[in-house]
């Protein structure tokens, strides 16, 4: 559980936070921007590469970090990616065979209806999850997984949590054209250095919101695709995945709240405003870029707002244990 009486008050005043944010941004170039949340709490090492190899935080003693370059990529032939969509909440897994299952944000929260899914490996992207649903990322860190997390979710476990009651091994990523404490890539920089890049695949520097792309070694970076979804997605394909099930992907908030949430309790999501000019292109050329290399992707939302055309779409059925015919639930 957090552990706010063992970090020092001033670390976690959000009026000393806000303030040092407006102060950084009014005295930093506009590239610096994207790091204001990490100034001046937050110290990034990188190796002779300049790829990430931890963290270290002003004042508090942070959970211990394991380098991407450093992690075993043995998933495996096949992983599934369990997301938020209420459409997860469809899927009875206590039929369903599964061998390596990836999380993202609030899908350790499954367990308390299937307690025999075990995660392997899990993703967070948004440093706003941890601060206001610190319950469920609890469970994350209690559990014999590999973590990835961004520097500024990195910074907030550190502050929240007592990183003597963390079991999982954590490792850092950052997106590619705003690397932490480094100014951002302008798109004419990030095309001139990506071009004919065989690892880190650029389809477009100039995209209005972020540059599009697809990462082959997410220790030198991962591309931003408007949800935590694709950067899991690129993680999967790194380490080694060759069949992919997506689970909840909807990717629409106008069907309910995620599987995990109550309706009057939801967290917001800039789903539908991104969905269209930054979500969908990002899948849409993702999903080339895949199959291209002979990895196979299937989308179990039937109601995701992404086509089957990106993804091909299969009912949750297709996971049923062998010999073992679909048992409707009794619940409701």
């Amino acid at each position: 559980m957090p552990h706010f009486a063992l970090v020092p008050r001033l670390l976690r005043s959000r009026p000393l936070t806000k303030g040092l944010r407006y102060l950084y941004r009014y005295t930093r170039p506009r590239a610096d921007r994207h790091n204001e949340t990490l100034w001046p709490f937050v110290k990034v090492n990188r190796d002779d590469a300049g790829r990430l190899s931890g963290c270290e935080m002003l004042g508090v003693r942070g959970p211990a970090t394991v380098p991407l370059s450093a992690l075993p990529r043995d998933i495996g032939p096949e992983a599934h990616l369990i997301l938020s969509g209420p459409s997860v909440g469809q899927v009875d897994y206590a039929q369903c065979a599964m061998s390596t299952v990836m999380g993202v944000n609030g899908s350790i929260a499954l367990r308390a209806r299937h307690p025999t899914l075990r995660f392997r490996y899990y993703a967070m992207l948004d440093a706003g999850f941890v601060r206001k649903r610190p319950d469920l990322v609890a469970d994350v860190l209690a559990q014999d997984l590999v973590l990835f997390v961004t520097a500024e979710v990195y910074r907030w476990i550190a502050l929240l949590f007592d990183n003597r009651t963390v079991r999982c091994r954590i490792s850092l990523f950052e997106e590619v054209h705003q690397r932490a404490q480094q100014p951002q890539s302008r798109p004419d920089e990030l095309e001139a250095r990506l071009k004919a890049d065989p690892e880190l695949v650029l389809f477009d520097a100039h995209h209005p919101m972020h540059a599009h792309g697809f990462s082959l070694n997410p220790a030198r970076g991962l591309f931003g695709g408007g949800t935590v979804a694709y950067t899991a997605l690129q993680l999967l394909a790194w380490l080694g995945a060759k069949r992919i099930f997506l689970h909840g992907l909807d990717l629409t908030a106008t069907t309910g709240p995620r599987f995990y949430e109550r309706a009057d309790a939801q967290l917001p999501t800039a789903l539908d405003r991104q969905f269209a000019g930054h979500i969908e292109p990002a899948f849409r050329q993702a999903s080339k870029l895949l199959r291209a290399r002979g990895i196979e992707v299937y989308n179990l939302s039937l109601l995701s707002r992404l086509g089957d055309d990106v993804f091909e779409k299969r009912h949750w059925s297709c996971l049923l244990k062998p010999s073992r015919p679909l048992q409707m639930s009794a619940r409701p």
